[in-house]
């Protein structure tokens, strides 16, 4: 697993490793190397592109798995990530996870006829909610995407927790509407997430 593990990178340089991959070349790990806690104590000051334009990326090196495994694997690097993102300040980019050796996807369903998204819409039809939250139409499939996560995560599905985890990859404005379109459907009073 040579290029597994924490970078900074520009979107072209990650681009032009995804290029050689796909033309069957070995991937070398660029030199823009970082060990987990240089990588959190980045992201931690705001993960903002440094005077290079370069940001972190993980790049999980999968042995086939489905997309799934990518969360487990992302755990072993980054073990807060279902938590709200309180480091985001102005200018700072989600951490951009790169899945190597993903297995392709086998069906000809469309995502929502994929038996976990088709069993928490059936739900959602039938009553509104997603394991006991009320969610508004508009929100369901980031909805859907997270509550799986936090499924396979072990996570309890709550307002809060689909807010923080969806923020972590959700730009910061688009993370505040899911998070107050949740909250007011389920009339709680929220506090800002954080800075």
């Amino acid at each position: 697993m040579p290029l597994e593990g924490w970078y900074l990178m520009t979107d072209s340089e990650v681009e032009q490793v995804l290029l050689g991959i796909k033309r069957g070349e070995d991937p070398r790990p660029p030199t823009s190397a970082l060990t987990s806690d240089e990588a959190i104590a980045y992201r931690n000051a705001g993960n903002v592109p440094d005077e290079h334009g370069r940001v972190l990326r993980l790049f999980l090196q999968l042995g086939g798995e489905t997309p799934g495994g990518v969360d487990e694997r992302r755990f072993l690097f980054e073990a807060d990530f279902h938590e709200a993102p309180l480091w985001r300040r102005e200018g700072s980019r989600p951490v951009n996870v790169i899945p190597l050796g993903l297995r392709p996807a086998t069906s000809d369903q469309a995502w929502w006829e994929e038996p976990l998204v088709a069993e928490l819409e059936a739900g959602w039809t039938s009553s509104g909610e997603i394991e006991g939250v009320q969610v508004p139409a508009a929100y369901r499939g980031f909805v859907y995407k997270t509550v799986i996560a936090l499924r396979r995560a072990g996570i309890k599905v709550g307002v809060d927790t689909i807010s923080n985890s969806a923020a972590r990859w959700l730009p910061a404005a688009q993370a505040e509407e899911l998070r107050s379109a949740l909250a007011s459907a389920n009339a709680i009073h929220t506090e800002e997430p954080g800075p």
